[in-house]
């Protein structure tokens, strides 16, 4: 199995173990009323989802700058905007979590879909754009003049998860 494949089954057994301790939980609760699930089950799912934005934020961050750092002390700052770019979207997934946190109680299942599917995308799209950065920073080292390139290339993965963002502003 590759490194990208164990990545993506240790996140999704990581998902599936908190859920094994939670959910028990929650159906345990004899004392809350069904009603009262909702919100919280929103809630789980919003954390998981500002998780999965955080941590391929870093993911990406730390593909994007083992490639700077591959270059030396000399091309560090030329080339540190390149390597930032994935940082973005933990941003866009902090946005998600409180542009959604007033339809807690109102309309609990649409906000942990659009938490559920902001979180997955911005994952993906921060470690890709990482892996697309560092591509770019190790042409820049290699004496080629392909700045430009690399910042625009880097920018493909992140308009899908500008794409998630607005779409959760978007979806009812």
């Amino acid at each position: 199995m590759s490194k990208k494949g164990k990545w993506v089954m240790g996140v999704l057994a990581a998902v599936l173990v908190t859920a094994g301790f939670v959910f028990p939980a929650v159906a345990g609760a004899a004392t809350a009323p069904p009603e009262n699930w909702a919100p919280l089950i929103a809630k789980i799912v919003m954390g998981l989802s500002l998780s999965l934005g955080l941590a391929g934020s870093a993911v990406g961050l730390s593909i994007a700058f083992q490639a700077l750092l591959g270059g030396g002390t000399e091309s560090f700052y030329k080339n540190i905007a390149v390597a930032m770019m994935p940082s973005s979207q933990g941003i866009y997934a902090i946005v998600v979590l409180f542009s959604n946190m007033d339809g807690l109680n109102t309309d609990p299942y649409t906000v942990a879909g659009k938490a559920a599917i902001a979180g997955i995308a911005m994952f993906f799209s921060a470690w890709y754009q990482g892996a697309v950065c560092a591509a770019g920073i190790r042409s820049i080292q290699e004496g080629r003049n392909t700045m430009a390139n690399a910042l625009v290339a880097g920018a493909m993965p992140e308009t899908y998860a500008v794409f998630a963002l607005v779409m959760t502003f978007i979806m009812k």
